[in-house]
Protein backbone atom coordinates (compact mmCIF):
# COMPACT_ATOMS: atom_id res chain seq x y z
CA UNK A 1 0.00 0.00 0.00
CA UNK A 2 1.04 3.60 -0.90
CA UNK A 3 2.59 5.98 2.09
CA UNK A 4 0.77 8.88 0.88
CA UNK A 5 1.58 12.53 1.99
CA UNK A 6 -1.67 15.07 0.82
CA UNK A 7 -0.75 18.58 0.73
CA UNK A 8 -3.79 20.44 2.00
CA UNK A 9 -5.39 24.32 2.01
CA UNK A 10 -9.13 25.89 1.61
CA UNK A 11 -6.76 28.62 0.01
CA UNK A 12 -5.61 29.17 -3.21
CA UNK A 13 -2.22 30.73 -4.10
CA UNK A 14 -0.96 29.46 -1.07
CA UNK A 15 1.93 27.17 -2.22
CA UNK A 16 0.00 23.68 -2.84
CA UNK A 17 1.58 22.74 -6.36
CA UNK A 18 4.71 24.02 -5.60
CA UNK A 19 5.46 21.63 -2.07
CA UNK A 20 3.97 19.04 -3.80
CA UNK A 21 6.06 18.68 -6.32
CA UNK A 22 9.01 19.54 -4.17
CA UNK A 23 8.25 17.01 -1.50
CA UNK A 24 8.03 14.63 -4.50
CA UNK A 25 11.56 15.56 -5.73
CA UNK A 26 12.94 15.01 -2.49
CA UNK A 27 11.31 11.76 -1.72
CA UNK A 28 12.89 11.24 -5.59
CA UNK A 29 16.26 12.11 -4.63
CA UNK A 30 16.13 9.46 -1.51
CA UNK A 31 15.37 6.95 -4.25
CA UNK A 32 12.11 6.36 -3.58
CA UNK A 33 9.48 5.26 -6.02
CA UNK A 34 6.80 8.05 -5.95
CA UNK A 35 4.05 9.73 -7.81
CA UNK A 36 2.14 12.95 -7.98
CA UNK A 37 -1.82 12.61 -7.44
CA UNK A 38 -3.02 15.87 -9.23
CA UNK A 39 -6.61 16.12 -7.18
CA UNK A 40 -7.11 19.53 -8.55
CA UNK A 41 -9.60 20.37 -11.51
CA UNK A 42 -7.36 22.94 -12.31
CA UNK A 43 -4.81 20.17 -12.94
CA UNK A 44 -1.53 22.66 -11.77
CA UNK A 45 0.99 19.93 -10.91
CA UNK A 46 -0.28 17.95 -14.64
CA UNK A 47 0.64 21.48 -16.71
CA UNK A 48 3.66 21.63 -14.38
CA UNK A 49 5.25 18.96 -15.70
CA UNK A 50 3.61 19.12 -19.12
CA UNK A 51 5.91 22.51 -19.22
CA UNK A 52 8.98 20.61 -17.70
CA UNK A 53 8.59 18.26 -20.19
CA UNK A 54 10.38 15.79 -18.13
CA UNK A 55 9.88 14.82 -14.17
CA UNK A 56 11.78 11.96 -12.73
CA UNK A 57 8.52 10.67 -11.19
CA UNK A 58 5.10 10.97 -13.26
CA UNK A 59 2.10 13.15 -12.59
CA UNK A 60 -1.37 11.59 -12.41
CA UNK A 61 -4.72 13.24 -12.78
CA UNK A 62 -7.49 12.34 -10.40
CA UNK A 63 -9.18 9.61 -12.43
CA UNK A 64 -5.95 7.64 -12.47
CA UNK A 65 -5.97 7.54 -8.80
CA UNK A 66 -5.55 3.97 -8.99
CA UNK A 67 -2.58 3.87 -11.24
CA UNK A 68 -0.74 6.58 -8.77
CA UNK A 69 -1.35 4.18 -5.89
CA UNK A 70 0.13 1.43 -7.32
CA UNK A 71 3.64 3.71 -6.59
CA UNK A 72 5.18 3.17 -3.43
CA UNK A 73 4.81 7.10 -2.46
CA UNK A 74 1.91 9.39 -3.65
CA UNK A 75 2.21 13.04 -3.06
CA UNK A 76 -1.75 13.86 -3.54
CA UNK A 77 -2.29 18.00 -4.70
CA UNK A 78 -5.39 18.94 -3.91
CA UNK A 79 -7.66 21.83 -5.02
CA UNK A 80 -8.23 25.07 -3.49
CA UNK A 81 -11.75 25.78 -2.16
CA UNK A 82 -13.07 22.45 -1.61
CA UNK A 83 -13.80 21.02 1.92
CA UNK A 84 -15.15 17.62 0.17
CA UNK A 85 -11.97 17.03 -1.56
CA UNK A 86 -9.64 17.91 1.26
CA UNK A 87 -11.53 15.52 3.18
CA UNK A 88 -11.17 12.76 0.68
CA UNK A 89 -7.45 13.74 0.52
CA UNK A 90 -6.75 13.51 4.41
CA UNK A 91 -8.23 9.87 4.48
CA UNK A 92 -6.17 8.40 2.03
CA UNK A 93 -3.46 9.71 3.48
CA UNK A 94 -1.04 8.73 6.44
CA UNK A 95 0.19 12.33 6.87
CA UNK A 96 -0.72 15.42 5.85
CA UNK A 97 1.27 18.71 4.99
CA UNK A 98 -1.20 21.76 5.57
CA UNK A 99 0.38 24.83 3.66
CA UNK A 100 -0.65 28.72 4.81
CA UNK A 101 1.08 31.39 3.41
CA UNK A 102 2.59 33.44 5.73
CA UNK A 103 1.08 36.61 6.22
CA UNK A 104 -1.49 38.15 8.71
CA UNK A 105 -4.69 37.63 6.69
CA UNK A 106 -3.88 34.19 5.37
CA UNK A 107 -3.61 33.17 9.15
CA UNK A 108 -7.39 33.40 9.96
CA UNK A 109 -7.99 31.64 6.21
CA UNK A 110 -5.95 28.60 7.71
CA UNK A 111 -8.81 27.93 10.04
CA UNK A 112 -11.55 26.50 7.17
CA UNK A 113 -8.75 23.98 6.39
CA UNK A 114 -8.28 23.08 9.87
CA UNK A 115 -11.94 22.62 10.18
CA UNK A 116 -12.03 20.57 7.18
CA UNK A 117 -9.01 18.29 7.98
CA UNK A 118 -10.43 17.75 11.54
CA UNK A 119 -13.76 16.78 9.71
CA UNK A 120 -12.44 14.25 7.72
CA UNK A 121 -11.44 11.95 11.08
CA UNK A 122 -7.95 12.07 9.80
CA UNK A 123 -5.59 11.21 13.28
CA UNK A 124 -2.29 10.67 11.61
CA UNK A 125 0.54 13.01 12.10
CA UNK A 126 0.57 16.65 9.78
CA UNK A 127 1.71 20.05 10.16
CA UNK A 128 1.35 23.36 8.69
CA UNK A 129 4.08 24.40 6.32
CA UNK A 130 4.47 28.32 6.42
CA UNK A 131 4.96 29.49 2.93
CA UNK A 132 6.52 32.76 1.04
CA UNK A 133 7.42 34.31 4.00
CA UNK A 134 9.13 37.69 4.07
CA UNK A 135 11.00 39.52 6.57
CA UNK A 136 10.75 37.81 10.18
CA UNK A 137 7.25 36.89 10.13
CA UNK A 138 7.92 33.27 9.05
CA UNK A 139 9.22 33.11 12.80
CA UNK A 140 6.75 35.56 14.51
CA UNK A 141 3.48 33.18 12.56
CA UNK A 142 5.59 29.87 13.36
CA UNK A 143 5.76 30.99 17.42
CA UNK A 144 2.02 32.23 17.70
CA UNK A 145 0.56 29.01 16.05
CA UNK A 146 3.08 26.60 18.27
CA UNK A 147 1.46 28.89 21.20
CA UNK A 148 -1.41 27.99 20.47
CA UNK A 149 -0.65 24.09 20.26
CA UNK A 150 -0.42 23.50 16.19
CA UNK A 151 2.32 21.77 14.81
CA UNK A 152 4.44 23.80 12.68
CA UNK A 153 6.41 22.01 10.25
CA UNK A 154 8.72 24.89 8.96
CA UNK A 155 8.44 28.12 7.18
CA UNK A 156 9.42 28.49 3.37
CA UNK A 157 11.17 32.05 2.66
CA UNK A 158 9.36 34.16 0.17
CA UNK A 159 12.16 33.33 -2.87
CA UNK A 160 12.13 34.40 -6.96
CA UNK A 161 13.20 30.85 -7.68
CA UNK A 162 9.57 29.71 -6.26
CA UNK A 163 7.72 32.12 -8.20
CA UNK A 164 10.04 30.91 -11.69
CA UNK A 165 9.80 27.05 -10.19
CA UNK A 166 6.85 26.36 -12.57
CA UNK A 167 7.69 23.79 -15.52
CA UNK A 168 10.88 23.33 -14.03
CA UNK A 169 12.86 20.16 -12.24
CA UNK A 170 12.66 21.24 -8.61
CA UNK A 171 16.40 21.30 -8.03
CA UNK A 172 17.34 23.69 -5.05
CA UNK A 173 15.60 21.67 -2.25
CA UNK A 174 17.57 23.01 0.68
CA UNK A 175 14.54 25.06 1.83
CA UNK A 176 11.80 22.24 1.49
CA UNK A 177 14.54 19.38 2.69
CA UNK A 178 14.86 21.12 6.37
CA UNK A 179 10.85 22.07 6.60
CA UNK A 180 9.96 18.72 5.31
CA UNK A 181 12.53 16.80 7.55
CA UNK A 182 9.59 15.32 9.64
CA UNK A 183 7.71 14.46 7.24
CA UNK A 184 9.62 12.86 5.07
CA UNK A 185 11.34 10.08 7.22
Amino acid sequence: MAEVISVLSRKGGVGKTVTALYTAALLKRQERDVAVLDKDPEGSAGAWARAAGDLPFPIYPDGKAAQAMKHDWVVVDTPPNDPRALGDAARIARRVIVVAKCNALEADRLIPTLDALAASGFSGPWGILLTQARGGLGREMQLALEEEELPVYGVIPHLVKYEQAFGTLPEDLSEYRVALAEVLR
